[in-house]
This record gives C-alpha cells, structure tokens and sequence, in this order.
C-alpha cells in the first residue's frame, strides 16, 4: 500500500473511532457487552495504534507540495504553538467535562480556563493542528495535520450532542455560562476572563514542555521550528 493511502486510512480510523464508535450509538452497545472500563481501555489502544499507524505513515509519504513550508508564517505558528501546549495540559489535568466522562456537569464550575473554552485540551489538541497545518504544505501534512484540526475543532461538537442527551438540563445550565468557541461566552457577557484562576503550576508547566519541544524539535523531528 503507498504510504499516503495508508497515511489517509489511518487517519479515517482516527476519526471513525471518535465519531462512528465513541460519539454514536455503537458506545452504547459495546458498553453493554464489555463494560465501561474495558470499553475505554479498548478504545484508548485503538485510537494508540491509530496514532501509530498515523505518524508511521506521515514519516514514508511523499512530499507532494501545495502552499510549500510557508516560512513567513513560523513565527504565528510557534505563538499558537504556545497556547496549544497551554490549553492541553492545563485543561487536561484541570477539572472538566471532556476528560472521558469522569465529571458531572453541576460538579464542575466554570472558571479558569473553561471561561475561556469548555474544552480547553481538544481545543489546544485543534491549535496543534492548525500550527502544523500553516507551515506544512504538502498532502501528508494536509491529511495528518488537518485530521488533528478538525478533530480538535469539530469533534467537541458531537461529543456536546451526547452530553445534552446524557446531562439534560444540567448540561444547559453549564454550557450556558461557557462556550465552545475559545472566548465567545465571555465576548457575550456570559462569562468574564479571570488569569488568576489558572494554575500557576500548570501553566509554567506548560510552557517548560513548550521550551523544550522548540529546542529539541529538530533534533527529534529534524525539522527547526526557529528556522
């Protein structure tokens, strides 16, 4: 199989198991037959060897450019670089909804990041891609990168159709003082940004991990994000 067809059936995969598995009916079923812990252990590894099967794939494609390495826009893509490793780590270990369904909507108060986004770590995951997207213009990195994007981006909304039915009013209730889109609550006056309610541990712990990937990407990935 050429790699830039197995780079776009890995990446059908990544998304089918978020959207035909996860976000549909078929949960529901597997569920009953596994239970939940095996359910999500089962799906965790999948979506792994998607990853995988993913950057195997990117690593052997073909560069076949369209827009070229857009240098003129590394520096963009270094800042939304920034503030994707600042929405990943710190929504993933702060207390939220999107983290696997271990909180409930009225357990969880909409402060911090979640006045900026109620799903701060797919939103960085969707600025990962978007960063990567700008500066990668060739088909693999339109399919690997644009598959991130609109996971990061999109998938969020499907998983919102399925806390609504899930949470009932008690999701509207948390929905309706935060948004999906990054500072649309607090345009509207729903909600207000307070920095000081990030964790400050967090944050520097975001941009620790942020220094040393741009330091060490060329070494890792040989390519110089600086360059």
């Amino acid at each position: 199989m050429l790699p830039l067809n197995s780079l776009a059936l890995a990446c059908v995969l990544f998304l089918g198991l978020h959207w035909l598995v996860a976000g549909s009916p078929l949960r529901g079923v597997i569920v009953a037959i596994t239970e939940e812990n095996i359910f999500r252990i089962l799906f965790s590894l999948a979506v792994l060897a998607s990853l995988i099967w993913m950057g195997w794939a990117y690593a052997h494609a073909p560069y076949t450019e369209t827009w070229g390495k857009a240098m003129v826009l590394k520096p963009v893509a270094n800042v939304l670089m920034a503030f994707a490793f600042i929405f990943l780590i710190v929504g993933t270990f702060s207390k939220n909804i999107s983290i696997l369904n271990q909180n409930q909507p009225e357990d969880i108060s909409a402060q911090g990041l979640l006045r900026i986004t109620r799903n701060p770590g797919l939103i960085g995951f969707g600025l990962w891609g978007l960063a990567h997207l700008m500066v990668n213009g060739d088909w693999a990195g339109h399919l690997l990168f644009g598959t991130f994007l609109f996971q990061g981006f999109i998938g969020p909304l499907n998983m919102e159709r399925k806390y609504r039915k899930q949470f009932g009013s008690a999701w509207d209730t948390f929905a309706a003082q935060t948004s999906h889109m990054p500072f649309l609550a607090i345009l509207t006056g729903r909600n207000r940004l307070v920095l000081s309610e990030i964790s400050k541990p967090l944050l520097i712990a975001s941009l620790l991990a942020y220094a040393l990937v741009l330091y060490f990407h060329a070494a890792w990935f040989g390519v110089s994000p600086l360059s």
